[in-house]
């Protein structure tokens, strides 16, 4: 009879663990059932209900996607710290590898929020060092003879950018209605803190805008015409490279040396003082800053 009293309760004990393991949901923390692609679509419908900007939506899931080129039914509980630095290490600029490694760890740390798995692959990559180069900004020579190459299409967004440092992404959503010539403000979404920012405009940006014959709809063209403008003047002016921040560096360099004070200068562009004499500045002369500015 003792045997068959084990053997209940054997079968009692099994199919009480059975009914616990029916009962409780499933461990994310093993990624049972979320696959790399499936994270990410609920990753970028999370920060698009999160009222990210969608041009940051669409980079970001072009790295995922990429990413997770190949393999986008893997588990996301399958993929190691050696894979993902494997990856990375295809990628020679440690700029270009510290971008990768961030978006790379947006996916795992949301999915390790969300409860798909319980370790981030990416905690035990070694965070990568990125050599700060001084910004490259234009001569007055330069920024001259890039505003006689511009066509009057994307004059507006040269002089905006170069003579009042409003960022790219900002110029691609400014409508003329936000440029004011009667008080030579410019209103700005700052596409930082996401509010309201007041620029102000020199005499020269003012002049230069006020010749320009259309002050209607969009100040600048679409962003495909902004890119091909660039590669033109890249060239013509003998640039190595043409940094997205070119035009908005040239004006912090200038404004700088112009007023001086660079609370001021930090305020208009919508940084603080230590990013901008870190990141944006770029010392000019006496004589060039007369140039540049001379109206």
């Amino acid at each position: 009879m003792w045997p068959s009293c084990l053997s209940l309760n054997q079968c009692l004990l099994s199919e009480t663990i059975s009914r616990c393991r029916q009962s409780q949901p499933t461990l994310a923390g093993f990624g049972v059932s979320t696959s790399l692609a499936d994270a990410i679509d609920q990753l970028i419908a999370a920060k698009r209900a999160a009222n990210l900007r969608p041009v940051y939506l669409k980079s970001l899931r072009y790295y995922l996607n990429r990413f997770a080129k190949g393999r986008e039914q893997r588990l996301l509980d399958s993929v190691t710290t050696e894979e993902v630095e494997t990856f990375l290490r295809q990628f020679p600029s440690s700029n270009t590898r510290a971008t990768w490694q961030n978006r790379i760890n947006t996916l795992f740390a949301f999915a390790v929020r969300r409860d798909f798995i319980v370790r981030n692959p990416c905690d035990k990559l070694e965070r990568i060092k990125v050599d700060r180069c001084a910004p490259l900004i234009l001569t007055p020579a330069q920024s001259q003879q890039l505003l006689k190459l511009a066509p009057m299409v994307c004059r507006p967004y040269v002089i905006l950018g170069m003579f009042a440092g409003i960022r790219p992404e900002e110029l691609l959503r400014l409508k003329w209605a936000d440029v004011d010539l009667e008080t030579l403000t410019v209103t700005v979404n700052d596409a930082k803190t996401r509010r309201r920012r007041i620029v102000p405009l020199h005499d020269k940006a003012v002049k230069l805008l006020a010749d320009c014959p259309l002050r209607t709809g969009p100040v600048a063209p679409s962003n495909s015409t902004v890119r091909r403008f660039k590669r033109v003047a890249r060239e013509a002016l003998g640039l190595p490279s043409w940094p997205s921040d070119l035009l908005r560096h040239t004006a912090a360099s200038y404004l700088l040396a112009l007023h001086g004070d660079a609370g001021k200068v930090a305020t208009m562009l919508g940084n603080s003082s230590s990013i901008l004499l870190s990141h944006y500045h770029q010392p000019v002369r006496n004589g060039d800053c007369g140039h540049f500015w001379a109206v």
